[in-house]
């Protein structure tokens, strides 16, 4: 995922909500992967697919899929303008960097206490 990711990224630095999403996230993998070395990683990825569905219900809310007055709206013009319904197609890589973040903060504050 690392290489698409920053492929897309650099592609279209133009767009700042996909470039920095895109090379964000290949970042982190990139440093999770080359410096932390992490073995949790394979077993990550089946849980965040699974809190993907609260999210996309929750983000469909907000970005009007199931109200007639939409909450939260994104500029197409800084995206790609790939939509799952009303929901940006980065939305699920930011989903992953900030799930990611959090998990790799979380086991760095559990290794030094």
């Amino acid at each position: 995922m690392i290489g698409p990711l920053a492929v897309v990224g650099l592609a279209n630095v133009d767009k700042f909500y996909t470039a920095t999403t895109f090379l964000l996230t290949a970042f982190l993998l990139a440093f999770h992967l080359f410096h932390l070395k992490t073995t949790y990683l394979g077993r990550f990825y089946r849980p965040y697919l699974v809190m993907l569905l609260p999210c996309f219900i929750i983000n469909g809310i907000l970005t009007g899929s199931l109200i007639e007055q939409a909450v939260v709206w994104y500029n197409d013009q800084e995206s790609l303008g790939i939509g799952l319904f009303t929901i940006p197609i980065e939305d699920v890589f930011y989903s992953l960097l900030l799930i990611l973040m959090n998990l790799t903060l979380y086991a760095a504050l559990k290794k030094t206490h």
